[in-house]
């Protein structure tokens, strides 16, 4: 059955995984209540894979990008608390 979903991402990993159902499409990445979230839509009766994706802030370095891999924007977040943090997502292609 299709379906949207939520997923959270959690700021402090630079580089993380989320276990998705093959051929999820992302949608969107927005934060929701102060967390940011990244919604799919996907196949409930997909078996899931691992999808790599990579968050960088503002002004933070951006490294450590293997050559045989592209990274596809997917959004960019803004949270509001002091001080306001702008977070920008990819997922990691090759």
């Amino acid at each position: 059955m299709k379906t949207i979903h939520k997923y959270e991402v959690f700021i402090y990993e630079e580089k993380f995984k989320l276990r998705l159902p093959k051929g999820a499409m992302i949608l969107s990445f927005q934060t929701q209540r102060f967390v940011p979230i990244l919604w799919a839509m996907i196949d409930t009766d997909a078996v899931n894979e691992d999808r790599k994706f990579r968050l960088y802030g503002t002004g933070h370095p951006i490294a450590d990008i293997p050559k045989d891999a592209n990274l596809h924007y997917i959004g960019t977040t803004q949270q509001s608390q002091a001080p306001a943090l702008v977070w920008h997502l990819f997922e990691e292609v090759k």
